[in-house]
């Protein structure tokens, strides 16, 4: 059975093909799956700011390294995964399969840092990165850190924490 990534680099590679010439060699399964992630965190609290929408471009490009012409076909992919019924626990088993731990918990600061953009982490961002980080099997010390370190990045208040 194909995979929600599989499905999602045939159907939109494809389609953008027809448009423009993507190198086949191109892989980004991982890009897409990290903008998935990103979009999940960014419509969590119902708010789906353009400060969000220009951090999962950033994103995309610098940490994901994303030329311009693979940033459309993927974000495409990311706004077509929207339309699609997404098992958060089949999904993130499927991405996190032969990640390093490290990745893992650089991506839930990649997710807590989407989620202060408005300089407000919601209740909502806040619950659907601990799922994906409980899911990535990260230890919850991490996650706390992660949590932390990227509310002192915003100026945010840490106390009791």
């Amino acid at each position: 059975m194909a995979g929600f990534l599989d499905r999602f680099r045939e159907q939109i590679v494809n389609s953008i093909r027809r448009e423009a010439p993507v190198s086949p060699a191109a892989r980004i399964d991982d890009k897409i799956a990290l903008g998935v992630l990103l979009r999940m965190v960014a419509k969590a609290d119902t708010k789906f700011l353009p400060a969000e929408k220009e951090q999962i471009r950033q994103v995309l490009q610098e940490y994901a390294g994303l030329e311009a012409e693979d940033l459309a076909v993927v974000l495409e992919a990311v706004r077509q995964a929207e339309h699609e019924s997404i098992d958060l626990f089949a999904f993130t088993h499927e991405i996190s399969q032969g990640l390093p731990y490290q990745r893992k918990r650089e991506i839930i600061e990649i997710l807590f840092r989407l989620a202060c953009v408005d300089r407000d982490l919601a209740h909502e961002e806040y619950e659907i990165i601990r799922k994906i980080s409980g899911l990535f099997g990260l230890d919850h010390r991490d996650f706390i850190d992660a949590k932390i370190k990227v509310k002192k990045e915003f100026g945010l208040d840490t106390s009791g924490l």
